[in-house]
């Protein structure tokens, strides 16, 4: 396998290879080929090299206009956007089988975050020249890019409410209570989580503090939520989730 080192609009350096067996099959569960058929989906693939973007490397600037859509295989990407000044504000987290701002790199729309690795990340790149050509052709995959570039804005809409409508302490509550449906742990009774983020990336998600996040941690054995290090044992998800209101 041979790999080679490659530039994206002045971004960090990355190594680029070939996509794995491995690769390939998260590819193909992408929503982005959801209604896709087959052959457009192996034409795709072919023409899809494979980023590997080392720990705290850029993998997207804000600001750059897209020239492919991009997929975290593995590992996660931090979205994050700042002022002259001042620390990034973690908006948002991409992990692994998720597709980067795809609303704004299908219509080649200035990316509104950059994206920050916070391991070390595999991205598949599908340039947009053969996204738009494939779409001509199937209609099915054209209807997938238009749910797609929808759904985000759906889901930017959603994360706004939630920082209108919950306190800080509530947010956390939501996070805790999504990792827990994530990991498929169920909605009632006690469960045993592990913290995606470490407490510093977390506290910027929740638009919070780390020195708020850490106070409400220790508020939170009230609830029944005891956090060691990153592991998180809940007694009562579900009155975890009525706090929460979700």
């Amino acid at each position: 396998m041979q790999a080679t080192f490659h530039n994206y609009s002045g971004l960090d350096v990355s190594l680029e290879q070939p996509p794995t067996a491995e690769d390939r099959r998260r590819l193909r569960r992408l929503p982005l080929f959801a209604g896709a058929d087959d052959a457009t989906v192996q034409d795709l693939l072919a023409r899809t090299p494979i980023n590997v973007v080392q720990r705290h490397q850029l993998a997207v600037r804000e600001g750059a206009i897209p020239s492919s859509v991009m997929a975290v295989l593995s590992g996660r990407l931090a979205l994050s956007t700042q002022i002259a000044g001042e620390q990034p504000v973690v908006i948002g987290i991409v992990g692994r089988e998720e597709l980067i701002m795809p609303g704004a790199a299908i219509v080649a729309s200035p990316y509104p975050l950059s994206g920050r690795a916070i391991e070390e990340t595999r991205i598949a790149v599908v340039p947009l020249a053969d996204l738009w050509a494939a779409a001509e052709r199937d209609r099915g995959f054209a209807m997938d890019l238009a749910r797609l570039a929808s759904g985000e804005w759906q889901a930017l809409l959603a994360m706004l409410k939630d920082y209108r409508l919950r306190s800080a302490p509530q947010r956390f509550a939501a996070y805790l209570v999504r990792l827990a449906k994530e990991a498929g742990l169920g909605e009632t009774g006690p469960v045993e989580i592990e913290l995606a983020d470490d407490r510093k990336t977390l506290a910027s998600l929740l638009g919070m503090t780390p020195e708020n996040l850490s106070r409400t941690i220790a508020q939170f054995r009230e609830r029944g939520v005891l956090v060691t290090g990153r592991m998180v044992k809940i007694t009562d998800v579900a009155a975890l989730g009525a706090f929460a209101g979700v």
